[in-house]
């Protein structure tokens, strides 16, 4: 089971109140499934960009793709685009924290994609993104012209394996990815979901788009095996 936080060194004794939620993403514990011996999260990588004040610590239902280099896990989904993009358009627009973690991850400038239909319910397509600049303030990513037409909501990845999710963070307390002083951190995902029953409310990001919907639901199922307890 994930953990609240790392040992915090020094003396026994009370100290400030930490809050975390636990979250439960599986619907019933009927039919979970897991990996045995669990698997290592890039703590470098990985981050909850929408868990406020705390993105190192990654909830419950995040969802988290294998990095292809070294095999290590990161979250899957870095941003959400705010609004619709028109192809020859040159900004896509995030919220702020997830530039922010952008910049973090990948840097100033580099290459993204984007995952999502170009209008609603219509067919997902997986689009590379070339950027130039991140606004961190505003949220708005500079891109060469991608194209296609995006709809809000599409999401915005990295572009090294962990875009395709594999499983999620299960149920509990947020995972954390870095120690006491802040450093980043490879740390164990003990429980690793391939198998279960569902409450898809529950998955970071989960989409209102059908499309997007359908296409986390696939991913999942194309290594796992998961029922969606929307679907009944």
């Amino acid at each position: 089971m994930a953990t609240l936080g790392p040992i915090i060194p020094g003396i026994p004794g009370v100290r400030s109140a930490v809050q975390a939620t636990y979250r439960i993403v599986f619907r019933q514990v009927t039919l979970m499934g897991g990996l045995a011996q669990g698997r290592l999260i890039d703590g470098t990588k990985a981050s909850d960009p929408d868990n406020t004040g705390d993105v190192d610590r990654l909830r419950a239902g995040l969802l988290m793709g294998k990095v292809t280099s070294g095999g290590l896990y990161a979250n899957s989904i870095i941003g959400v685009t705010q609004g619709a993009y028109t192809s020859g358009g040159t900004t896509l627009t995030v919220t702020a924290a997830q530039a922010a973690e952008i910049v973090r991850r990948i840097g100033t400038s580099g290459s993204l994609k984007a995952i999502g239909p170009p209008t609603a319910a219509g067919t997902v397509a997986t689009t590379s993104v070339t950027y130039s600049a991140v606004n961190t303030t505003t949220g708005v990513i500079t891109v060469t012209s991608l194209g296609v037409d995006k709809i809000a909501g599409t999401f915005i990845t990295d572009t090294d394996g962990s875009q395709a999710p594999v499983t999620f963070i299960p149920d509990g307390y947020p995972i954390p990815v870095s120690d006491a002083g802040g450093t980043r951190l490879t740390v164990q995902m003990p429980e690793v979901p391939v198998a279960g029953i569902l409450d898809p409310s529950q998955i970071v990001n989960w989409p209102s788009d059908t499309s997007l919907q359908a296409w986390i639901t696939t991913a999942l199922n194309n290594v796992g095996q998961y029922v969606f307890s929307t679907n009944y």
